[in-house]
């Protein structure tokens, strides 16, 4: 795309009064600026509200967490209250997607995830479960205090131990905690909280199959007043799926440093070629004439998301072009995910190492445990390759909101409303209903996030179609699979090409309804997003011209105290 001259004030938005001084400015510079301005225009008239801790977080994660650290086992009437708890969250959620957003891109869009998974999260551990009953999760006891417990017996390890778990078994157990319904406010409160931020349940009884887990102890034993000790030599080194745990902190390290910097280098080669792609920057539609920044340099017809300057000979434009920008799209979410995620379990195990004592460090939350932080994603090939789409969906991409997904349709097969399956083999209609309940939600989660953006033009209804066709592509690959398998036998088709077939399946699949999703991403201004602090490529003068500062993360990055207006001290706190 063209640079433009814009002539700005010494200190203002291009969006703002011009003056007297005249700077080159790439559009998706501008556009990134008038995403800030469109923010700050709402919030001036009181449309839109920040994204404030703690008020914006009243349904997600306080009000559950209150609840739930207030016993309830013996006492049917606050157990009943949990009805009138979750109707709040709902209703303090739908608020927060009505009024919220941000001058950040990726905050904005995170209003919309934060308030729908909050939802369904919360309603998971309101309505769907009964914690305070069925969960436990896994803590450290000195020695001795485990020895006359339940199920304690000595499980051979097939590998050798963590090395955390070496360190620590020198001095503690682990012992398997139900709710602790005697123990002081602040130890149950402690035990609601890291109960709500386990998504993937790494050290609970519920932890999803497809992480490295202990085996969980009978329910029935949490009735016993004795610790029940957790077969923690019994943790596998890889799951079904692939998703696999380090032994050592040094394996970890290496890894996860070695997943931020090539995930760092992706995304930073991504966020400059993406942001000269007009696609990228406003999404399929052409800009409104009003609203062109550009007129005499840029006509509105080359607003629209046309072949960018530095693709200028793509052969077979109409179908190449797509391909490319989905298959950057994908790799661009993929490496966010493995960025932050690494940032995040770097920060977990490595932080108590640092600032903990060491007389304290045994006790310390086991959740920073080497086994307790696994990777992200599965292995490619026994997912993508020998199942299909199923495999990319259920196994190989991150399964992090798994538990919250399925959780209403279990709790309706618990509660009789589906005893009986119906059909046979992989078609049964209970599979059949978590599938397409599971994507649906993905999409709502999804959907929800364009619908926060302050930019008006975002389909809240094309990213839950997006996921809805995965599910229908997940069946029909199945039902495809089922009838081909005997063709294939008797022809004696081999594993590789078998692999192949739904290699292809995947990426044909992928590739015709991506455009479902992308397209409200990008006109939610999401590529418009810095995910990366700082960049190398800037510093070795890849940058745009007028866009050369190598520092990303300026005034809309990180947290800083708001202070509401009209004296509504309720709504200041730390804003992202």
């Amino acid at each position: 795309m063209t640079t433009a001259n814009l002539t700005l004030g010494s200190g203002t938005d291009p969006a703002a009064d011009p003056t007297t001084t005249t700077l080159s400015i790439p559009p998706d510079v501008f556009y990134d600026r008038q995403f800030k301005a469109a923010f700050e225009t709402a919030h001036a008239s009181g449309r839109l509200k920040p994204l404030v801790f703690p008020i914006s977080f009243l349904g997600s994660v306080i009000l559950p967490v209150l609840y739930l650290s207030v016993p309830h086992t013996t006492r049917p009437w606050l157990y009943r209250l949990r009805w009138a708890v979750a109707a709040a969250v709902v209703a303090l959620n739908v608020r927060l997607m009505q009024t919220t957003s941000a001058a950040n891109e990726a905050i904005a869009y995170g209003t919309g995830l934060i308030a729908v998974w909050g939802t369904i999260w919360a309603l998971r551990m309101l309505i769907f479960t009964r914690p305070q009953w069925e969960a436990a999760r896994i803590v450290r006891v000195p020695k001795g205090e485990a020895e006359e417990g339940r199920e304690k017996k000595v499980v051979k390890a097939d590998v050798a131990l963590d090395e955390s778990v070496a360190a620590a078994l020198e001095d503690y157990d682990y012992v398997w905690q139900p709710y602790p319904a005697r123990a002081p406010f602040l130890t149950r409160l402690g035990w609601s909280i890291d109960l709500l931020i386990c998504f993937r349940g790494a050290g609970w009884n519920f932890a999803i199959s497809s992480i490295p887990q202990p085996p969980p102890p009978s329910p029935r034993l949490f009735q016993s007043k004795q610790p029940i000790l957790v077969q923690i030599a019994s943790i596998p080194l890889h799951s079904r799926t692939g998703i696999f745990r380090s032994q050592t902190y040094a394996s970890f390290l290496r890894d996860r440093l070695f997943r931020m910097l090539v995930s760092w280098m992706v995304l930073d080669v991504l966020t400059i070629t993406l942001r000269k792609d007009p696609y990228f920057i406003f999404g399929p539609e052409p800009v409104p004439s009003n609203n062109n920044p550009f007129p005499s340099i840029l006509p509105s017809d080359l607003m629209a998301p046309t072949v960018p300057e530095f693709l200028p000979n793509l052969p077979l434009k109409q179908y190449t072009l797509p391909l490319l920008r989905n298959a950057c799209a994908l790799v661009g979410i993929w490496s966010g995910l493995e960025f932050y995620t690494s940032i995040a379990q770097l920060a977990f195990v490595f932080l108590p190492l640092l600032l903990v004592p060491r007389r304290l460090r045994g006790a310390w939350w086991p959740g920073t445990d080497l086994w307790a932080n696994p990777s992200l994603f599965g292995n490619f090939v026994s997912c993508v390759l020998d199942k299909g789409l199923r495999g990319f969906w259920s196994g190989w991409w991150h399964q992090t909101f798994r538990a919250g997904f399925l959780a209403g349709p279990q709790w309706a097969l618990a509660k009789g409303q589906s005893k009986h399956k119906h059909g046979h083999g992989e078609f049964d209609a209970t599979a059949v209903i978590q599938i397409l309940w599971a994507f649906l939600l993905s999409g709502l989660l999804h959907g929800a996030g364009g619908h926060t953006s302050p930019r008006e033009n975002t389909v809240l209804w094309e990213p839950v179609m997006f996921f809805m066709l995965q599910g229908a592509g997940v069946l029909l690959q199945t039902w495809i699979a089922r009838l081909a398998r005997p063709v294939m036998a008797g022809c004696g088709v081999s594993r590789t090409w078998r692999r192949v077939g739904n290699l292809l399946f995947v990426l044909a699949w992928l590739h015709v309804t991506a455009w479902w999703l992308i397209d409200d991403m990008s006109r939610a201004g999401l590529w418009l997003f810095e995910p990366v602090p700082m960049s190398f490529l800037r510093i070795a003068g890849f940058g745009s011209k007028g866009d050369e500062n190598w520092w990303r993360w300026g005034g809309r990055y990180g947290f800083r105290w708001y202070t509401a207006p009209d004296g509504r001290w309720w709504e200041s706190g730390f804003m992202l």
